[in-house]
């Protein structure tokens, strides 16, 4: 079992008992030998059209649990709501997508 000694500080940010030097750090920006940059490099971009996505598929099944009440009007358009935001926000995001494929190739 450890004391923690071994994370003690020594002035030099590495902690004590580490073989490598400060020069190998991926924190430094040096990257080891036999490591590489994981992928992506960069985030994507934030979007809304998960939550848009959520909210259509919350319609739907609202649009279901409604239905046990026999109501066919508002189980249809309740379930046209959900399935139209479903569809936007579906062909948004993999808009979305592809125009950041189409970054990445270029």
């Amino acid at each position: 079992m450890s004391n923690g000694s071994e994370f003690t500080a020594n002035g030099s940010g590495v902690p004590n008992g580490n073989s490598h030097s400060q020069s190998t750090s991926p924190a430094s920006g040096n990257i080891p030998p036999g490591w590489h940059k994981p992928l992506p490099e960069h985030l994507p971009k934030p979007g809304y059209w998960p939550a848009i996505m959520a909210l259509g598929i919350a319609f739907i099944l609202w649009s279901l649990a409604v239905g046990f009440n026999e109501v066919v009007s508002t189980i249809i358009i309740l379930f046209l709501i959900g399935l139209i935001l479903f569809i936007l926000a579906l062909v948004g995001w993999i808009g979305d997508l592809r125009d950041e494929r189409k970054d990445q190739n270029e």
